[in-house]
């Protein structure tokens, strides 16, 4: 819980350091004698970071620093914002805030942990707080200190957030504001982001050929799913995931997931597969690892979802393979740890696993928008437990839609 409550202890650092310790004043009267520093060519989301501060700095204060480039800047003490080569590597989500000979230093692991890292500092060290892309408070001041000798550092233990919802995606830069996402999958293939199966082999291109590429029901191939144990699926599956790598090379993520519906394959060689490993999700471990091999500096994404929740009994997800576990059987009117306890133990289970677990959660009543949703008492501590329990990614599922069902 230490870790999800960190303004508050830096806050209260502030405070009092403030009283303790000699201050280090950015803007009196009016005045300044500061500049807000740049990197020579810096990523997009470094120079708003910049201009942000600029931008509220006057607000407060009713003065504009001058904002410049390394190359530009003129004598006198500075907010350097941004990674500079004399600083040593964070790590890509770490945030830094710190006081260094009378300068302000605000940087971050990457470019978007940098915007992070000015947001931060306008929140828990200058008091604002961003409520809705048109709701902030901004406090008025004639002086803006920081103390000396602050030095703050933050790693997530969440690193990728998202609330699919239209608040955020049709505002991102209050989303950067929140420090969620403005996407649903940031950085994923575009074609490929959940319930892939049916992407990659068409039923109208090679079910009628080779029905044996399907899921075996009660007899008879259906496509309903993929035979996860067919050498010739895999490769095809393989194809696919390679074509539209090459297709979107900037994309870090591709999903191999089972489509929307429990007729999964129950011919005799995933069958053993499943028996051996107490769960449906052996099998579908099994198919996505030797995908994952192929593409060791990609990622794979596959699902933990309804017949595959549960974790296989030996297999272990490759270090490439993103578990998304979606709790989409829960009660929401108490703690997954007290009402939900299967998925609680399932998440347990692949936390023991794997490091790489993605949280797909649920925060509306899709079937009927305006009935009630008892969840304000739940968040915290759902997030807890996943963040526990190896979640590193938590997508939480809102009314993007005026209507989902």
């Amino acid at each position: 819980m230490s870790r999800l409550i960190y303004p508050l202890f830096l806050f209260a650092f502030i405070l009092n350091a403030c009283n303790t310790t000699p201050e280090i004043t950015l803007i009196e009267n009016g005045d300044s004698g500061y500049q807000i520093v740049t990197p020579d060519a810096p990523a997009d989301e470094e120079y708003r970071a910049a201009a942000e501060l600029q931008l509220y700095l006057e607000k407060m204060s009713g003065v504009s620093l001058p904002l410049v480039r390394f190359s530009e800047k003129t004598e006198g003490p500075a907010i350097w914002v941004g990674n500079f080569e004399k600083e040593e590597a964070l790590g890509e989500h770490r945030i830094r805030i710190r006081e260094n000979d009378g300068n302000l230093e605000v940087s971050g692991g990457s470019p978007r942990s940098v915007l992070y890292a000015a947001y931060t500092f306008l929140e828990d060290v200058l008091g604002c707080r961003f409520y809705s892309p048109d709701a902030e408070k901004v406090p008025k001041v004639g002086r803006i200190t920081i103390p000396i000798g602050l030095n703050y550092e933050y790693s997530p233990p969440v690193t990728t957030r998202t609330v699919h919802s239209r608040l955020f995606y049709d505002n991102p830069s209050f989303a950067d504001k929140r420090k969620v996402t403005n996407e649903a999958f940031p950085t994923y293939v575009p074609e490929a982001r959940v319930h892939t199966f049916h992407r990659f082999l068409p039923e109208s291109e090679y079910y009628r050929d080779h029905p044996e590429y399907y899921a075996l029901r009660e007899g008879r191939r259906i496509p309903t799913q993929l035979c996860l144990t067919n050498s010739e699926v895999l490769q095809l599956v393989k194809d696919t995931v390679a074509a539209l790598l090459e297709r979107y090379p900037e994309a870090r993520v591709i999903s191999v997931s089972q489509d929307d519906n429990q007729q999964y394959c129950q011919c005799r060689a995933c069958s053993a597969i499943n028996e051996r490993e107490g769960t449906p999700s052996g099998s579908l471990i099994q198919f996505v690892n030797e995908v994952a091999a192929a593409f060791p500096d990609k990622t794979i994404s596959t699902l933990a979802y309804q017949y595959t929740r549960q974790a296989p009994l030996h297999l272990k997800p490759a270090e490439n393979v993103l578990i998304t576990l979606c709790s989409i059987e829960c009660d929401r009117s108490a703690p997954i740890a007290q009402n939900c306890r299967e998925f609680a133990r399932d998440l347990i289970a692949w936390g023991e696993k794997t490091d790489k677990i993605r949280i797909w959660d649920y925060t509306t009543q899709f079937t009927n928008f305006l009935a009630p949703f008892p969840n304000l008492r739940t968040l915290q501590p759902n997030i807890q437990l996943f963040s526990e329990n190896n979640a590193k990614w938590i997508f939480e599922q809102h009314s993007h839609q005026p209507s989902e069902l």
